[in-house]
């Protein structure tokens, strides 16, 4: 690595978090596979100080190093090409998720609250009408939602996480 050796001083939550947004940039520019960026993360989860991230960054371009790898003061995000972002929080780095497709937590929260409301209700007045309509507005509005995630994980998207938001 080139450059100055950075001090050694004991890692921040803040400095592993930055060290893991840089892992998942290299991740989304393809210069990681998934394998690599899940053993550098989990690194990264359990270093205790900052020399213990130097190894990870060391085969990776300089502007993807934080700052505790690279000994600099630098906390600002690394670039992300066109990864979309919040209005008025590019500042902080959030990433807005209104892209990723339908969250599963909320997914599974809608159906319970439809059945708990409408679908057992329906099926204990035993009408089959009124049970035949709950399902169909049911299908309507949860499985395509559903089928989204699964599909997504199943191509490794990994969106849908429960309870992220």
């Amino acid at each position: 690595m080139a450059g100055p050796e950075p001090d050694h001083y004991r890692l921040s939550d803040d400095e592993r978090d930055q060290a893991l947004e840089r892992l998942r940039t290299a991740l989304e520019e393809g210069r990681l596979d998934f394998d690599e960026h899940e053993a550098r993360s989990t690194t990264a989860l359990n270093a205790v100080t900052n020399l213990d991230l130097v190894p990870l960054f060391e085969d990776l371009p300089a502007r993807l190093r934080p700052g505790s790898v690279t000994g600099t003061a630098d906390t600002a995000p690394a670039t992300r090409g066109s990864a979309p972002v919040e209005r008025g929080a590019a500042e902080h780095g959030k990433v807005d998720r209104k892209d990723r497709g339908p969250n599963l937590g909320g997914l599974i929260g809608w159906s319970g609250f439809l059945f708990l409301v409408w679908g057992l209700p329906a099926i204990m007045s035993g009408n089959v009408t009124s049970i035949a309509v709950f399902f169909g507005f049911f299908f309507l509005l949860v499985v395509p939602g559903l089928t989204t995630v699964i599909m997504r994980r199943r191509r490794g998207g990994g969106s849908g996480e429960l309870g992220s938001g």
